[in-house]
């Protein structure tokens, strides 16, 4: 079916309202993959002023970060979708979408394999000292500060995926080369988990009987601060976390204080609390925990894929079907 609709007069085409916040390189990708003659429009939410009549004279919003102010929601009375080039939606009010009724959709996984390449970089970096072995050979120091630490193996232990959607079944592929034992906790049962030997089990046996625990969950109410000390307390102090959701889900306080004790041995963060991480964020200090800066889903290859499965879904609604991924 063609992409535009008529009336008597003219022919319509859909408005794209996209949302940024500077320029990426997203930016250009999206105004090259656009289809021909829609209207596209881009406001920058870091400004302080925002012309409302564009926003209610939009038929589509989006976003590549998942952040949205809650004016322009407000203001979006023609919206028939909001959609993501981001797998988070926890940068939106969801109160005002469900009062609006307004659908959104995230981008149906198209970044799933940096996010789960990462999850692995991390993994790995976090058991083998990636970091501090960098450090010392540039200074020098020929492996003298790790012999007093102990480097483990991938290969053979037992991994906890917390959400085995998207990006947590991706990251169960990719362990299958390691021989480990997976288990996984999650509100539905994951055919394509279990087919690659995952085992269904409650979070509370998960953090009990995992080496590598990591989270795939969208951080809301259900989700935030999971982790904390109760849940801490349950992991083997020779465990390590890994994180490249959202850093709501885990307490940092909480987590801090299990790291400088040893009760857990290390940790493999993407995300944080607060995001740019504080600079007085003690988690910085620490030689247990490696630090990036949210860009697991950051890769050249994903950005076409979410761009095109956000115009592809955005051409479904306007033709008059369901959208995909929707959250």
């Amino acid at each position: 079916m063609p992409n535009y609709k008529t009336n008597k007069t003219r022919i319509i085409m859909p408005k794209v309202l996209l949302l940024t916040e500077g320029s990426l390189p997203l930016l250009e990708l999206t105004k090259k993959i656009k289809p021909n003659n829609w209207d596209l429009i881009t406001i920058d939410q870091k400004q302080n002023i925002i012309d409302t009549n564009l926003i209610e004279e939009a038929d589509f919003l989006l976003s590549f970060s998942g952040k949205i102010k809650d004016e322009i929601l407000l203001n979006a009375k023609n919206i028939k979708l909001i959609q993501l080039c981001s797998a988070g939606f926890d940068g939106i009010n969801r109160k005002i979408t469900d009062d609006m009724n307004i659908p959104i959709a995230n981008n149906g996984g198209a970044n799933s394999i940096p996010v789960a390449e990462f999850t692995m970089t991390l993994i790995l970096s976090t058991i083998r000292h990636i970091v501090d072995a960098d450090n010392n050979t540039r200074q020098g120091l020929w492996d003298s500060k790790l012999q007093s630490k102990n480097s483990y193996e991938l290969f053979g232990s037992t991994v906890g995926i917390i959400g085995a959607g998207k990006i947590g079944t991706r990251v169960i592929e990719m362990l299958q080369g390691f021989n480990t034992d997976i288990l996984y906790t999650d509100i539905i049962t994951s055919p394509k988990a279990e087919n690659l030997s995952a085992k269904k089990v409650s979070i509370e046996y998960l953090l009990e009987n995992s080496d590598i625990i990591s989270l795939h969950v969208p951080h809301d109410k259900s989700t935030d601060k999971m982790i904390n000390k109760k849940s801490l307390n349950l992991m083997k102090s020779s465990a390590i976390i890994i994180n490249t959701c959202r850093g709501g889900v885990i307490n940092e306080k909480d987590l801090y204080e299990h790291l400088i004790t040893s009760k857990i041995r290390g940790a493999g963060l993407d995300v944080f609390e607060e995001e740019p991480i504080n600079k007085e964020n003690p988690l910085i200090n620490l030689n247990n925990v490696v630090l990036a800066p949210h860009f697991a889903g950051k890769s050249m290859e994903s950005y076409p894929r979410r761009v095109n499965f956000a115009f592809d879904n955005m051409k479904r609604v306007w033709d008059g079907e369901k959208p995909l991924s929707l959250v």
